[in-house]
């Protein structure tokens, strides 16, 4: 089955990039790059702007700060009349309009920029990433393309405005270039956390290589594919995929169970350090005339002891984090979702790093009580490309919890640590649910990293990376559904549990078509025999009877994939094994 990256799902109407939308810096050189946004999609009914994901649907020109008058400056040091708020007093006629996103609805930015003359919009976040946008009242009345860059990337825009004109591009580039192919951070795979202990590394990690890239030439071309992984220690995987013949305006996703495919990571060892996921695509024989959008990378850490979607804050052997984005009136729960195969030594959770915001007037933590909990989360599993709305969340139950409290010497976005109130044994393919709340404080956030980008996980793996619930109400995707909350789990080995006995053995043919032979050491009886997917879902369960320690297992009714293998004995004793299915 060709597998295409699903359409995100998100908190407001509007669409992710993809690869052929772009906004990029035109001139001068200094700001010439491709830069991370979101874009209001007419499709979501709030919006009439253009329509991105038609052909050559674009604009480029040169870009200008609203001005609409107002005196001050707001809460992030920009001028209020930057923000377009109100009708502006600048001509703006035949110019991208620029300003900061603070006050008041994206939509009446938008208006009062298009009618002062502007082709198109650029807001600028105040949090360091691209968010949804939501029409408002005037979004319907909107013509103009409307884009969003994040703090930093609006920054770099702005200082070079100072300077010299700025010339930007925006929208959708196929056939603007003869041969030109190109992928986004969004679709491609990388690894399922940010941050992972070793011993859960060494216990048979691994994780699908797979990048989805566009000819966006008119001409149709053979390209190449690279995937690679570096470490501490060097190169630990590297695979290449040549020729790949596309014609002009096709996609192909390079993902396990299509027809073009990486080898499946088999890395044994996993040293403590920061690793590198990088894919690079090519035109074999022709020179690629935009290669701003050939090579994406993405980094997670192995460490002594943190599972986390975020990645490692090196300095402080925590989780890193970046942006704090805050969208609720009482309160919300920012959480993640967890499911995987733990080492044999029984492991648990010892307590929570997380990074609390406090974007109120004192900006201070003193005094400010949150709670956080984690839940097995035993809802019937169904995959998101089912449509967000049959992901349920009405069977969470607590499991463990913990409770803190700021105090003056806190510093306000700083990574903290709360233990548990009780530590908890995680168990193999339990689905949990890790939730921080804010309960009922409208100026408390949590803090995410911006840097990893799950998307392309979210829809090939068909599971939710993590969940938002803003007000009470409704669960959300996240904020972007390819977040990366700074969330980190502390695990330690041994947590009340008795180490179970296990079994050694090998599995041959592997990589195996058809069959597998299972030959163990000291295993006879009976025993339950279960199979997990990569994402720990289960995938078929039954009881056998071993022969000699030898078992035969039928292979054809799974695809090719990453499997776990579980032997529970009657005895209690068990074997795992790690078996790939290549047909």
């Amino acid at each position: 089955m060709k597998k295409i990256l699903l359409s995100l799902l998100a908190l407001t109407t509007f669409v992710f990039a993809n690869a052929q939308i772009i906004v990029r810096g035109v001139s001068p050189a200094v700001i010439a790059n491709n830069y991370d946004f979101t874009w209001a999609d007419p499709g979501g009914g709030d919006w009439a702007c253009p329509d991105f994901n038609v052909a050559n649907t674009f604009v480029e020109d040169t870009l200008m700060m609203v001005d609409d008058g107002t005196a001050g400056l707001n809460p992030q040091g920009n001028p209020i009349s930057a923000e377009g708020c109100n009708p502006l007093i600048n001509d703006l006629t035949g110019k991208i309009a620029v300003c900061y996103r603070n006050t008041c609805q994206f939509g009446t930015k938008a208006l009062n920029a298009q009618n002062a003359g502007a082709v198109g919009i650029i807001i600028i976040n105040r949090d360091p990433e691209a968010i949804g946008m939501a029409g408002g009242d005037d979004g319907t009345a909107v013509t103009i393309p409307v884009v969003m860059l994040s703090s930093d990337d609006g920054a770099t825009l702005v200082n070079e405005m100072a300077n010299s004109d700025v010339v930007a591009f925006m929208g959708n580039k196929l056939n603007l270039y003869a041969h030109d192919g190109g992928t986004s951070k969004s679709d491609i795979m990388i690894s399922k956390y940010g941050s992972i202990p070793q011993d859960m590394a060494n216990n048979g990690y691994t994780f699908d290589l797979g990048v989805q890239f566009t000819n966006f030439g008119s001409s149709d071309n053979d390209f190449y594919a690279i995937a690679e992984i570096n470490g501490p220690t060097g190169q630990v995987y590297y695979d290449s995929l040549a020729p790949l013949n596309l014609i002009s305006g096709d996609t192909l996703p390079v993902f396990n169970g299509n027809a073009n495919s990486f080898a499946a990571l088999t890395n044994g060892t996993w040293d403590i350090g920061k690793y590198t996921v990088s894919y690079s695509i090519g035109i074999i024989g022709q020179t690629d005339e935009d290669t701003f959008d050939n090579n994406f990378s993405s980094d997670f850490h192995v460490t002594t002891d943190i599972l986390s979607l975020a990645r490692q804050d090196v300095a402080t052997s925590t989780v890193a984090v970046n942006s704090f984005p805050i969208n609720h009136t009482t309160s919300y729960q920012s959480c993640m979702m967890l499911q995987d195969v733990y080492p044999t030594v029984s492991t648990g959770v010892e307590g929570i790093y997380f990074s609390p915001f406090n974007e109120g007037v004192s900006e201070s933590l003193d005094g400010i009580y949150l709670q956080g909990e984690i839940y097995e989360w035993d809802d019937a599993w169904t995959g998101v490309d089912g449509a967000w709305a049959n992901v349920t969340f009405d069977v969470l139950s607590s499991v463990a919890d913990f409770d803190w409290d700021g105090t003056a010497s806190t510093v306000n976005g700083e990574v903290v640590y709360a233990p548990l109130n009780e530590s908890v044994q995680l168990v193999d393919n339990q689905r949990y649910l890790v939730c921080l709340n804010s309960f009922a404080n409208d100026s408390i956030g949590f803090g995410y990293d911006s840097g990893p980008n799950y998307g392309a996980n979210y829809s090939i793996y068909n599971q939710p990376i993590g969940a938002l619930n803003i007000d009470g109400a409704t669960w959300y995707t996240g904020w972007t559904s390819a977040d990366a909350v700074t969330l980190g789990l502390k695990i330690a080995n041994d947590v009340n549990v008795i180490e179970l006995e296990t079994i050694e053995g090998i599995v041959y043919p592997n990589p195996a078509n058809n069959e597998i032979t299972i030959s163990l050491e000291n295993g006879n009886g009976f025993a339950n025999l279960s199979v997990h997917d990569i994402t720990g879902r289960l995938v078929s369960s039954k009881t056998i009877n071993t022969d000699n320690g030898l078992i035969n297992v039928d292979l054809n009714n799974l695809e090719s994939g990453n499997y776990i293998f579980n032997l529970n004995f009657e005895d209690g004793k068990i074997s795992k094994f790690k078996v790939v299915v290549a047909k």
